[in-house]
């Protein structure tokens, strides 16, 4: 497997975790939103930011790897082999 066909299967990884949180994050929200309003009750602001900070947390952090470009693991092996002596 080369360099492009690793990389390609990397975002594509990526943009499905993104899907998943974002879909799993807006299921739950309509879930717990209908159960308020079949109760008639009103609706904590604690509520949404549970459900949205569990799910927000890794799709944060997968976007901002997007956005950015990095690759942490990526970084810590080519600075590990350079500060070794072995440069790739």
């Amino acid at each position: 497997m080369n360099k492009s066909q690793k990389e390609k299967r990397q975002r594509r990884f990526a943009d499905i975790i993104i899907t998943v949180c974002v879909t799993m994050g807006v299921l739950l929200a309509g879930a717990v939103v209908y159960e308020y309003h079949r109760l008639d009750t009103p609706l904590p602001s604690g509520v949404l930011g549970t459900l949205y900070g569990f799910f927000g947390g890794e799709l944060l952090i997968i976007c901002l790897r997007q956005v950015f470009g990095s690759d942490v693991v990526k970084q810590a092996k080519s600075s590990k082999s350079t500060e070794e002596g072995n440069y790739p």
